[in-house]
């Protein structure tokens, strides 16, 4: 059976446990100096997010298969979809149970930045940071994040317009689910960025870098 051009989850990133991993925003921006002598920024592509994972140390068969399955991403060509391990969860509910099956949805768009919800579990609290992904254009992933900590309606579980960051890529649009667990976004892993170290005779850990993609592939 051929891999998937975007390995799941569950076909890739469950399948190892991470010491450590950050998640950074990668700003796509020029910078220039007025004859004033004031500095100014200007946005030149969508900012993007970048990974820098750390596996615990496994056995070296463990991890040659692992290696085996980044060096399948055929360097840049390929993606893999992967989630910040470092919250998997909102923190006012880590292990995800009492949101459960339930599945929310986005609400009226105010702008790119400033979005409500529906759909979540009555007087469900989310804290700032917490992540939430959607999957648009059939096979795109937008990560982003609450700035804003949120309460949802204790009645009929909406969240009104919050503040969030990345901001919506135009194509968004409508009431698509929005997915709290594991909220994951595509990645491209840096070429040459993933090799194993040896932690004595029987184990390797693994870290490689990844980049995050709007592309379809």
């Amino acid at each position: 059976m051929a891999l998937a051009t975007t390995l799941s989850v569950a076909d890739f990133y469950d399948r190892f446990r991470v010491q450590d991993v950050s998640f950074v925003q990668g700003f796509q921006q020029q910078r220039s100096l007025t004859g004033g002598g004031e500095t100014r920024y200007a946005d030149r592509a969508p900012s993007l997010w970048k990974a820098e994972i750390t596996t615990i140390p496994m056995l070296n068969a463990e991890a040659e298969g692992i290696m085996a399955l980044i060096n399948s991403r055929a360097g840049g060509l390929k993606t893999v979809l992967l989630y910040n391990s470092k919250l998997p969860y909102p923190a006012t509910d880590p292990k995800g149970l009492i949101i459960g099956t339930t599945v929310p949805k986005l609400g009226v768009i105010t702008d790119r930045l400033h979005v409500a919800f529906t759909g979540f579990p009555a007087g469900y609290v989310i804290p700032l940071g917490t992540y939430f992904s959607i999957l648009f254009d059939a096979s795109r992933y937008y990560l982003g994040q609450f700035v804003e900590a949120k309460t949802a309606n204790p009645i009929t579980g909406t969240v009104g317009a919050t503040e969030i960051w990345p901001p919506l890529p135009a194509s968004i649009s409508g009431t698509p689910d929005i997915v709290i667990k594991k909220s994951p976004a595509k990645f491209r892993i840096v070429p040459g960025s993933a090799y194993p170290a040896k932690e004595g005779g029987l184990y390797s850990t693994i870290k490689f870098s990844a980049e995050q993609t709007y592309g379809r592939g």
